[in-house]
């Protein structure tokens, strides 16, 4: 089989999949999209504060106890397979997932007992019960996701979407429920999945389904120090990403961290959920030649960052320039005063999008030390600019101290990675300057069309706008993509 013959093959699967991947992203963002003007209308933003600060938390412990264990299903799963020992890799994935359990729910009793509210008690309950038993359709999802099934994937995340959206306008308008009613739809939603999740591995992946006899003590510490290195940079990431909640509530206040957690989730429902959609896509084949050919991976990891800047520049750029028309037409009017928060956390997680590449390629390089350094350090910039400046400036400061600390962590990750970074400026420096000239002159054609037309509460006009824009740098995009790839 020639070169074209296996590039056209690659293309082709990985635009199925892509697609696959993108209808899988666009239904929860379409629902998200939907939720987020009709319930930031009814919940206050002081709800939405102690919501956001409880899942949050429920979250970090989620993340120590559980969600590093997919890292090691992902590094380990190929080689497993050819051994044909997956029952032992997942009854000792089983095992520690069945201890962290118990750890969370001693976590979610003492805080219990601890609170008098009713809402906040109700919130701790139901968040509880969600993240109990969430990861374990994480772990299904990222074997499905392995086995190259984007459709059952997708599907999966579709309905999960669509039934959540549901449960929760049934508890918010039929039930009256408070902020509550999200937490409760979020477990209840989840349940169906798990029970799906269940039947199905009964059915087809019988080593899904542990077995304690196959649990070891060794095989348990090869996952931990693996996923240690995981749960660093998770950890590390999540504290990147959310820390700042709570410098806003010790700061300023609980209103203003609901305003900032929904401006945020703007941008990391959108941003991060296609950056989601493409890395899903790709990772399979990714994680394959840095396990098969890591010494020659670079120009293929070149050439994956090269589609990456032709799909999400474009969304970045209209989501960060237009922000405050997204604020206007997807949140409610007490939450219109974050806006700027949404063009700051855009930038912030496209560049995490370039960073993840080099990221995994140093931790298959087993530079696990550079690796945890480079986030560490990078979480250390962020809370010291957060503590800083957060008692100085207004709340909306926090979103800019995550564009640096974002920065930093990609200047960092890039020195060492010298070949993945320098060789993709260096291999697409044409692309990435025409990129970058077509997004300026579209700055000067709007602020030029801004100044000269009055848009104000034309909404259909401004949407026209935006998505001309969409327009002009996707088919810049295409044009660069085949200027590239000739013969396919």
């Amino acid at each position: 089989m020639n070169l074209k013959r296996i590039q056209n093959i690659f293309i082709n699967n990985q635009v199925g999949d892509f697609s696959w991947y993108l209808l899988g992203t666009i239904v929860p963002i379409l629902f998200n999209f939907i939720k987020n003007p009709i319930f930031t209308r009814y919940f206050s933003p002081e709800e939405y504060g102690y919501y956001s600060l409880i899942f949050l938390t429920f979250t970090y412990s989620s993340l120590t106890l559980f969600s590093w264990l997919s890292s090691n299903i992902w590094r380990y799963y190929y080689q497993y397979r050819s051994e044909n020992r997956l029952n032992v890799l997942f009854s000792n994935i089983g095992g520690l997932y069945l201890i962290g359990s118990v750890i969370l729910a001693i976590i979610a009793v003492t805080w219990y007992i601890n609170v008098n509210s009713e809402m906040i008690k109700k919130i701790i309950l139901f968040s509880f019960l969600y993240f109990l038993i969430n990861d374990i359709t994480s772990l299904y999802l990222v074997l499905i996701r392995l086995e190259k099934k984007a459709r059952e994937y997708n599907l999966i995340q579709s309905l999960r979407a669509i039934i959540n959206f549901s449960l929760l306008c049934f508890f918010a308008f039929v039930a009256s429920m408070r902020i509550e009613a999200m937490a409760l739809s979020f477990f209840l939603s989840t349940i169906l999945i798990v029970a799906y999740v269940v039947y199905y591995s009964l059915r087809k992946y019988s080593f899904f389904i542990p077995s304690l006899k196959l649990f070891s003590f060794s095989n348990s510490k090869l996952f931990l120090i693996y996923g240690s290195v995981g749960l660093l940079t998770n950890f590390t990431m999540l504290l990147l990403n959310n820390s700042d909640r709570y410098f806003i509530a010790l700061f300023h206040s609980i209103e203003d961290v609901g305003i900032y957690n929904q401006n945020y989730a703007i941008a990391q429902t959108s941003i991060y959920a296609l950056t989601m959609a493409f890395m899903n896509t790709i990772n399979p084949s990714f994680n394959k030649k840095l396990t098969n050919d890591l010494t020659n991976s670079t120009p293929f990891m070149n050439r994956l960052m090269f589609y990456y800047l032709l799909i999400m520049a474009p969304v970045t750029f209209a989501i960060s320039f237009f922000a405050k028309e997204f604020n206007t037409l997807l949140l409610g009017k007490d939450f219109r005063s974050g806006y700027v928060i949404l063009s700051y956390v855009s930038v912030s997680l496209f560049l995490y999008g370039f960073t993840s590449f080099s990221e995994s390629k140093l931790k298959f390089s087993n530079r696990f030390r550079v690796v945890i350094i480079a986030f560490i350090s990078a979480c250390l910039v962020n809370i010291i600019l957060n503590y800083i400046l957060l008692r100085q400036f207004d709340y909306t400061w926090a979103a800019k101290t995550t564009l640096i600390a974002y920065i930093f962590l990609y200047l960092v990750i890039s020195i060492y990675d010298r070949r993945g970074s320098t060789g993709f400026l260096r291999n697409y420096f044409k692309e990435i300057l025409i990129m970058c000239l077509s997004i300026i002159l579209l700055i000067f054609i709007d602020h030029y069309i801004s100044n000269s037309f009055d848009f104000t509460g034309k909404v259909f006009l401004k949407a026209l706008q935006i998505a001309l824009n969409l327009f002009v740098l996707y088919a810049v995009g295409f044009v660069l993509f085949i200027r590239r790839n000739k013969k396919i």
